[in-house]
């Protein structure tokens, strides 16, 4: 009996679930959570937060290609891949890293890169991300940058009745 507590402590070595699991639609809630001294860019002032898929909620799918080992990501209706890593051990944890340009809703171009260290949780996934990029509003002329060191994110499954089998 105590080498089946112990065992059930320790973990077993067994196979990781598919990470296809991952695959459906999510509601997502994301936000920065870095310092505001510690976000750096030009122009940041005139910066479109309210139309930030990183900013409050957003809508994403995914969909994993494993013979690829990236992730095919919709953002709001735009298309993304993004490479995907998750150590052989590890059943739990995972890195998605993806870049483009994304037009928001207010029709700013967003020129960037997002990096995140991510977890399955159950029906959700949930990490911290870095994000980084150059802008342009073509209605005010505005441009600028920005890089953003940490940010958390929650992906919960399901949204818009979708199922991610997580």
């Amino acid at each position: 009996m105590l080498w089946i507590v112990v065992m059930g402590l320790m973990g077993c070595a067994g196979e990781c679930r598919p990470d296809s699991r991952m695959d459906g639609t999510y509601a997502v809630w994301s936000y920065v959570t870095a310092p505001t001294e510690d976000i750096e860019g030009e122009n940041i002032a005139a910066y479109p937060w309210p139309a930030m898929f990183f900013n409050g909620w957003s809508e994403w799918t995914l969909e994993y290609i494993p013979a690829q080992s990236v992730v095919q990501i919709e953002l709001d209706g735009q298309p993304f891949t993004a490479t995907f890593h998750r150590e052989p051990d590890d059943c739990e944890n995972f890195t998605l890293s993806f870049s483009g340009t994304w037009l928001s809703e207010w029709d700013t171009r967003h020129n960037f890169q997002w990096d995140g260290d991510l977890a399955y949780q159950g029906p959700q996934i949930g990490g911290t991300f870095q994000y980084a990029d150059t802008w342009s509003d073509p209605e005010t002329g505005e441009t600028g940058s920005i890089s953003i060191p940490l940010g958390e994110i929650a992906m919960t499954a399901g949204a818009g009745g979708g199922d991610s089998g997580l």
